[in-house]
């Protein structure tokens, strides 16, 4: 078990970066084989999206006993869990696309709802369709547990910093939706492949540009309600913010810097003294606590990282969960 010498006893600790596949779409896949309109299960766990196979999706994906028993290790009171980022379905057809979405959501929200006091749920929205995304988001916000969407960085559709994804930050805006931007299909912007960069440099740096892009397009001017969270500590942004400063002030215009902070992050930095500073970045009330289970990527003791990083009582209790359950009602 995690030490909890150092924690209010009566707060509830979240976890609001975790992953999941609802069992029951699985079942679903594996009863109309052969189907137009869905994703082909393979016998390894395999999903065929078009040409794309997914890697195998991990039995902890779907085991809810086993994650119930995990975040009772580690001292995990609720946990907001995402879908499989791969089970995003880019290759579909737009009504396959939505057909799949909601069959995928509707698992979610079930599977929250089975576990009132320890599960939340956010829907993965259609990355191709920013009208299909808001009309995925109203639908799902309204089902007991989902708090949120989960959407992906990355892919060939039109950047999130085009004016077209403003009804989808609308729509979040005005249900007050948590939204988890999580990294997809990045690229090596230094055109290096292999040797894991794609996780330590890919993944970080698509958040960065992505993030830093709506920044400068002005979207959180325009929506200054919209909850969004940047996983993975936030990439590069925090670090860079006042290159962000700087070269705003070459082109004369105002700094961005102070709209970072207005965002939200992750705990997920794999560094005590990076949390720290991230927390001394963008303030205490901004940052919440992530371990992208059940991935080994990820960090199976996200809460005594945070418990063990030079914080403060108030920031600690504040990074666990205090924030979280402000904004999400846990």
């Amino acid at each position: 078990m995690t030490d909890t010498s150092r924690r209010d006893p009566g707060a509830r600790v979240v976890d609001v970066h975790a992953h999941g596949v609802p069992r029951e779409l699985l079942t679903a896949l594996r009863s109309a084989p052969g189907s137009s309109s869905l994703p082909e299960l393979g016998p390894d766990r395999r999903l065929r999206f078009g040409v794309r196979w997914t890697s195998p999706a991990p039995e902890a994906l779907t085991d809810v006993p086993a994650r119930l028993a995990e975040m009772d290790r580690t001292g995990v009171d609720v946990q907001v869990v995402s879908p499989w980022i791969e089970l995003s379905p880019d290759e579909l057809e737009p009504a396959a696309r939505a057909a799949f979405l909601r069959l995928l959501n509707d698992g979610m929200a079930e599977l929250a709802a089975d576990h009132p006091d320890r599960l939340r749920a956010l829907a993965l929205v259609d990355r191709h369709d920013p009208a299909s995304a808001a009309a995925e988001l109203v639908r799902t916000a309204a089902r007991p547990g989902v708090v949120g969407v989960e959407l992906a960085a990355g892919g060939s559709a039109a950047p999130l910093h085009d004016p077209a994804w403003d009804r989808l930050w609308a729509a979040a805006s005005e249900c007050g939706s948590f939204v988890l931007l999580h990294p997809w299909r990045a690229g090596s912007p230094a055109g290096i492949s292999g040797l894991r960069l794609g996780d330590i440099v890919d993944n970080p740096a698509q958040s960065t540009a992505v993030v830093g892009a709506m920044v400068l397009a002005s979207v959180f001017d325009r929506f200054p309600d919209l909850r969004l969270c940047v996983v993975h500590g936030g990439g590069f942004l925090p670090y860079q913010a006042g290159r962000f400063d700087a070269i705003a002030r070459l082109e004369g215009e105002r700094s961005p810097g102070s709209v970072l902070r207005r965002l939200y992050y992750d705990s997920l930095t794999h560094s005590p003294e990076a949390l720290s500073w991230l927390v001394g970045f963008a303030g205490s009330d901004r940052v919440l606590l992530g371990s992208d289970f059940p991935f080994a990527t990820g960090d199976p003791a996200a809460v005594r990282a945070v418990e063990r990083a030079p914080l403060t009582a108030a920031a600690r209790a504040a990074v666990l969960g205090a924030n979280a359950c402000r904004l999400l009602g846990c």
